[in-house]
């Protein structure tokens, strides 16, 4: 999503290493099944059912779960032309320049984020087909 020129919402932060979301936007293009957003936006971006969340809190579960963390205090300010309404996350394996990195970004298991509750060595679940 991040490199697409189809997707609005969704882009790199200046430094190409974490990942800057305009809600409102992405909420329209990505996430909202209605017709009301369809209309007017054919083309210009992939389907609004791109997700199988509806709701953005959903998306930013999913996020964090696969290692991302909002940026505390980020206003978007440092971005040119930017108004400061975008959210920004990171993962230090998300990264523009270093796509090799993104084999190590694994969502954590329920039994995993027990183990890191215990304390315990975390193990990621195996790469589905579609990573490997």
């Amino acid at each position: 999503l991040v490199n697409s020129p189809r997707v609005r919402s969704v882009r790199w932060d200046s430094r190409a290493q974490g990942l800057l979301v305009d809600r409102s936007l992405f909420e329209q293009e990505l996430l909202s099944s209605g017709d009301a957003h369809r209309a007017g936006t054919e083309g210009a971006g992939p389907a609004p059912d791109s997700f199988q969340a509806t709701h953005f809190g959903s998306f930013v579960r999913q996020l964090n779960l696969y290692g991302f963390r909002k940026v505390p205090g980020w206003v978007g300010s440092d971005e040119p032309g930017d108004a400061g309404g975008w959210l920004h996350f990171k993962n230090p394996n998300f990264r523009r320049d270093r796509p090799d990195l993104l084999l190590r970004i694994k969502r954590l298991t329920r039994a995993n984020r027990q183990r890191l509750a215990a304390g315990l060595d975390v193990r990621s679940r195996q790469p589905s087909r579609f990573q490997q």
